[in-house]
């Protein structure tokens, strides 16, 4: 669907929120259309038809506004399931995550964010904000499996997550294929199975 390759455009409200997402907007839109070597505060503001100084008075870094930027987005673009199951739960997550990362605006966000580290320090410490938001979204799905005995309570919700997402991430690095629903089968598998046997646990548990 169009509306999980793109944010979504103006929304009702005031107009400082207007202005707001009309720049959240055109960040990802430039971000898309021309990657992060190419982006700049004053493209930004251009497409968006305001004053760079309007930009700066809300973030202070470029990178700021690129991660709200990419925050935004993928509020609208990955939902986090409440199936009543982890294991289902976690397969309408992997496939949320293959219908957006499939096509070419999710392509060239992920690249983007997996190469932030040898781009500069700042964009590093921003993309490792957006997936810490990212995990926080999610953290409230694997609680709830913890309090229905669907997993032990010592599951380390970060550690499932991070290992249930690694490899549909690593195809994409690695060889570029699509994610498929075999591979988020097996994801989904591998993680759950290790959180049963204890070997996703807390660190203080114990």
């Amino acid at each position: 669907m169009e509306n999980r390759q793109a944010t979504k455009g103006v929304r009702t409200g005031g107009r400082s929120a207007r202005v707001r997402q009309a720049i959240l907007d055109a960040a990802f839109a430039e971000l898309t259309e021309g990657g992060y070597a190419a982006l700049s505060v004053e493209a930004v503001a251009a497409r968006a038809g305001v004053n760079k100084t309007t930009v700066y008075r809300r973030w202070a870094t470029l990178d700021d506004l690129l991660v709200d930027a990419l925050t935004t987005w993928s509020l609208e673009a990955l939902q986090v399931p409440t199936t009543g199951d982890i294991e289902t739960d976690l397969l309408a997550l992997g496939r949320e995550l293959a219908e957006v990362l499939n096509g070419g605006v999710g392509r060239q966000v992920v690249a983007m964010i997996l190469t932030a580290g040898l781009r500069s320090a700042e964009l590093s410490e921003a993309t490792r904000r957006y997936f810490d938001h990212q995990t926080q979204r999610a953290i409230p799905t694997v609680e709830r499996a913890v309090e229905r005995g669907q997993l032990p309570a010592e599951c380390d919700a970060d550690a499932l997550l991070a290992t249930f997402r690694a490899p549909l991430f690593y195809r994409m690095v690695t060889t570029g294929d699509p994610i498929d629903e075999e591979l988020i089968i097996r994801a989904t598998r591998v993680a759950l199975t290790a959180a049963r046997a204890g070997l996703l646990a807390r660190r203080d548990a114990g």
